[in-house]
């Protein structure tokens, strides 16, 4: 028998891979497992198998598994963007924050602003990703017009599911996850954001009208 780790696994396809302690990669499958570690089954479980050599490489039979808990780890430092709830082989999103909504005439730069609304609450990924657009129009001169680039999107704590054998390193992980999420919370949902239909002239006449307001001011 040969011992491993499970590096991946889809619960939904029910097969992933084991990397043994030699290195070497072995495909297997969930009925390849023993009834009593099929729910063990999951990514970071540690296994122990017989290795089988077929047409397509060499595959895990007769699988077996130790007791293992969940726990949920960091996927990395980018903010995902996703749109759907889709987040990647083996992440989860964990807890929602709600939705946000963004305007901005540059479309790239409407994302990048939901991505810093994601980081500036201690999420890490924007789901749910939802584009439109309007017409935006100066109030200063109604022939001006301009595109206004809308996005909205579920700001979101996203965690790579893997497993641990022991059970109190697996109770920390939770409590720590709560703590988390806790502090999430207490930030509170961004502000969405919007963009001002004022156009350059609108901007321009209310530089203006600031300054004379200000020169009054200041003359009294």
């Amino acid at each position: 028998m040969k011992s491993g780790k499970v590096v991946s696994y889809s619960a939904e396809k029910k097969y992933g891979f084991i990397k043994s302690g030699d290195g070497e990669s072995y495909f297997f499958h969930l009925n390849d497992v023993a009834m009593e570690n099929k729910k063990d089954i999951r990514r970071g479980a540690d296994v122990q198998f017989e290795d089988v050599p077929t047409p397509k490489g060499m595959a895990a039979k007769k699988v077996t598994a130790e007791q293992t808990f969940p726990i949920y780890v960091s996927p990395g430092s980018d903010i995902i963007v996703s749109k759907t709830n889709s987040c990647g082989r083996d992440n989860e999103a964990v807890f929602s924050l709600g939705r946000v909504e963004v305007e901005h005439k540059d479309p790239n730069e409407a994302v990048v602003i939901l991505k810093q609304k994601a980081r500036s609450v201690g999420c890490n990924a924007v789901l749910k990703l939802q584009r439109g657009s309007r017409t935006g129009s100066a109030w200063t001169n109604s022939n001006y017009k301009f595109t206004v680039h809308k996005f909205s999107a579920e700001i979101a704590l996203v965690k790579q599911k893997s497993s641990t054998s022991d059970s109190v390193e697996a109770e920390s992980n939770q409590a720590a996850l709560k703590a988390e999420i806790a502090d999430i919370k207490g930030k509170g949902k961004p502000s969405n954001r919007a963009v001002n239909d004022s156009g350059p002239f609108g901007i321009v006449v209310a530089v203006i009208v600031a300054v004379l307001f200000l020169m009054f001011v200041g003359g009294r």
